[in-house]
């Protein structure tokens, strides 16, 4: 054999390995891969912070450039405690920059949205910077890059959690969440709006509504004021039930408020204004009847309500059996897109779940994915060319441990492993 020729089958040999390597699916080389158009557009990838053992991503937004900026938590080792972690990819989920916040207690980001004056806004917990209790609701202000500007706590002497913030029209911010008042007392729903500087304008809390009581989700109207979704004990039934209520632009009395049973003890859990009007709330109902906490009522069911602009129910469905949803965006065709996991009591075995719906919130495809281990959708957003956009956790995609998962699908779902 000439040189050329041996050269020539070392290339060959090389190459092919190669290819080899780059189709190999990245839980099992024996799985089959879903092949479609245009490859580097739709992904499935994990996110492994420096060797992190419990890294998650809890919500995720496309912005308008086609970004997508993520919020969660991620291990720090040298501290032994979570840190509120904001991570920016590009349109294909290549990391632009990352960021953490937080100290030497656990720290947590649950929503992110960006800001008029293109940063980004933060809520969630904290413990390292907790001014009276255990956990405090805490806000984070950054720039552009992800650099902190400012960040406020809220909180009483127990545990309190932001779920959702938003930015209102006028570039104030409202936090949606739950408090309680002291070590071991009840749970109630808290709403807080602030300046665009951090400094507080007013908080609501329902303390005096029922023993327990949630606030998880939360709109701005166009008039200025807001619909909030949540869970709220029903006293004379001793199960909790979905809850919705109205609040005005300056916080004061509710408006009105609406209670759905969901055929059982039942939650809101996100809420979203419906292009023709009233509201969509995506939410879990338990098969039994058991109190829905802060965290998934035993065996729950996807439960979705609308309603009209004052709230009242026009449709229940049950969407699916044995599962929680985690997120709900509408899509441009007016439908809606959800989030959320299987088998939620079994830790080692859920699934993420996507649910596509139609304008009347009949169910147009489901996706099941998932590998040997537990995998959980925690949020979607729609993407500019159609698509989807979801993040949450995984231990079969990643190292091992619960690694953050991005995963970009087409607009039926599919996508490339």
């Amino acid at each position: 054999m000439t040189r050329q020729h041996t050269i020539t089958a070392i290339l060959t040999a090389i190459g092919t390995i190669l290819l080899l390597t780059a189709c190999a699916s990245p839980t099992d080389p024996d799985t089959p891969r879903k092949r479609i158009t245009e490859p580097s557009r739709y992904f499935l990838r994990s996110v492994d912070f420096n060797g992190s053992e419990y890294d998650a991503g809890y919500d995720v937004v496309q912005l308008e450039d086609g970004d997508f900026i993520i919020t969660g938590r991620t291990y720090m080792r040298h501290t032994g405690s979570k840190d509120i972690l904001l991570m920016r990819t590009d349109s294909e989920g290549n990391q632009r920059w990352v960021k953490t916040y937080g100290g030497v207690f656990e720290d947590e980001g649950y929503s992110v949205a960006p800001t008029q004056d293109g940063g980004f806004i933060i809520t969630g917990y904290t413990e390292s910077y907790s001014d009276e209790g255990f956990y405090d609701i805490y806000l984070i202000k950054t720039d552009a890059q992800g650099n902190q500007q400012w960040s406020k706590s809220f909180g009483g002497e127990g545990y309190d959690y932001g779920q959702q913030v938003i930015e209102c029209a006028n570039g104030d911010f409202v936090v949606v969440g739950y408090s309680q008042y002291s070590l071991g007392g009840n749970w109630f729903a808290s709403v807080h709006r602030t300046e665009p500087s951090g400094n507080l304008i007013w908080s609501k809390e329902f303390m005096n509504r029922s023993e327990r009581n949630f606030g998880t989700s939360i709109r701005e109207l166009d008039d200025g004021g807001f619909v909030v979704t949540g869970s709220i004990d029903v006293a004379t039934e001793g199960r909790s039930a979905l809850w919705m209520f109205k609040l005005p632009a300056n916080g004061a009395d509710v408006e009105w408020e609406h209670v759905i049973n969901g055929g059982s003890g039942s939650s809101g859990k996100l809420i979203v204004l419906r292009p023709g009007g009233g509201y969509a709330v995506a939410g879990e109902s338990d098969y039994s009847g058991e109190i829905i906490s802060s965290g998934t009522a035993r065996s729950s069911r996807i439960l979705f309500v609308v309603t009209d602009a004052a709230g009242d129910k026009i449709s229940e469905t049950i969407l699916q059996d044995n599962a929680s949803v985690t997120g709900m965006k509408v899509t441009p065709d007016g439908g809606y897109i959800l989030s959320g996991y299987t088998d939620p009591f079994n830790a080692d075995g859920s699934d993420m779940l996507l649910l596509r719906l139609d304008q009347e919130g009949r169910l147009l495809w489901k996706k099941i994915i998932g590998g040997l281990r537990m995998d959980r959708a925690l949020s979607v957003d729609n993407t500019l060319d159609g698509g989807f956009i979801i993040t949450g956790k995984s231990e079969s995609y990643g190292h091992g441990n619960e690694d953050l998962i991005l995963l970009k699908t087409d607009a039926s779902g599919n996508f490339e492993e």
